[in-house]
């Protein structure tokens, strides 16, 4: 359907008041009525159990039930131009497992819908915008989120920073200098004086006497408890706050940072993995949508 042809839709339905039902908005040849839109808002309960991660939010306009619907329509137009099509089939088998699961038959199955107040055909059409969008979250948003090994140590370690079982092993770096080359309003911001040091190169020349000085491997067990606390808290490749003793201000650059006994990091990383990935790829998915959506015509005529 062309574009010309949507607006003179459109305009027909200006001019012919008897029409029943509302344009709601258009994306290319695709229409959907404002009673799609409120059918979508009077199911959302069973559709936020069925799909969270596309009906995730907990309040809905018409608006943003119509702006679910165009990004749903892109997500399929993107995987179809990749050659994914979810096919009947291949929902009525994803239904058939739910059942399975869930131990009920199709007649058991029609009631628990019709007790939720959504039909078959609507509970058909949402199981395949939820296999599309799991399909969409793999194939097109996963390669664009990176998430590195010390992100998830990083995660791991600020989780549990209080727990007093946890014992590390780090190799350090102690920058110092005398409290009194130092002037007051430097004194929060001196770790990030020395970051930008360490990338750079440039320091300012009032912190010319600083010292660097390599302290190796410190396990927790090897350190007073108060600079095993501040190292705790400071994660890899980072400055830790000030630790300030006998006139001296340190603070330690943390270039390797291992759990001494690391089996519960380990049972816990896929999920903390799973995490960070929902939390990016919520963003990542928003800013591709945001671009995405320039190539398609929509009308929100609501």
């Amino acid at each position: 359907m062309s574009k010309v042809f949507v607006f003179f839709l459109i305009i027909s339905f200006n001019v012919h008041a008897k029409l029943l039902d509302k344009i709601a908005g258009v994306i290319n040849d695709k229409v959907f009525t404002l009673s799609e839109i409120e059918r979508v808002k009077k199911t959302i309960n069973i559709r936020k159990e069925i799909a969270p991660f596309i009906y995730k939010g907990t309040k809905y306009s018409n608006s943003d039930i119509l702006n679910i619907l165009h990004r749903n329509f892109v997500i399929k137009d993107r995987l179809a131009e990749l050659g994914f099509v979810i096919s009947d089939d291949a929902v009525e088998s994803r239904i058939k497992e739910t059942e399975k699961g869930l131990r009920l038959n199709r007649k058991e199955l029609l009631l628990f819908l019709k007790s939720k107040g959504i039909s078959f055909n609507e509970y058909f059409e949402l199981i395949r915008e939820a296999m599309e969008y799991s399909v969409f979250q793999r194939r097109i948003i996963g390669p664009l989120v990176t998430i590195t090994d010390q992100e998830l140590k990083n995660f791991y370690y600020t989780a549990n920073s209080n727990n007093k079982a946890l014992s590390f092993k780090y190799k350090v770096l102690d920058f110092s200098i005398a409290k009194n080359k130092v002037p007051k309003e430097d004194l929060k911001r001196l770790p990030e004086i020395l970051l930008k040091y360490k990338k750079t190169g440039n320091l300012p020349q009032i912190y010319s006497d600083l010292d660097t000085n390599d302290l190796g491997t410190l396990s927790d067990e090897d350190l007073p408890k108060d600079l095993s606390a501040l190292l705790k808290k400071t994660n890899e490749n980072t400055f830790s706050k000030l630790y300030i003793k006998n006139g001296v201000i340190h603070s330690f650059y943390i270039t390797k940072k291992d759990l001494a006994e690391s089996s519960d990091f380990l049972a816990k990383k896929n999920m903390i993995y799973n995490q960070i990935f929902i939390n990016r790829s919520a963003k990542i998915s928003d800013n591709w949508f945001s671009r995405e959506i320039l190539n398609y015509y929509t009308l929100n005529n609501l």
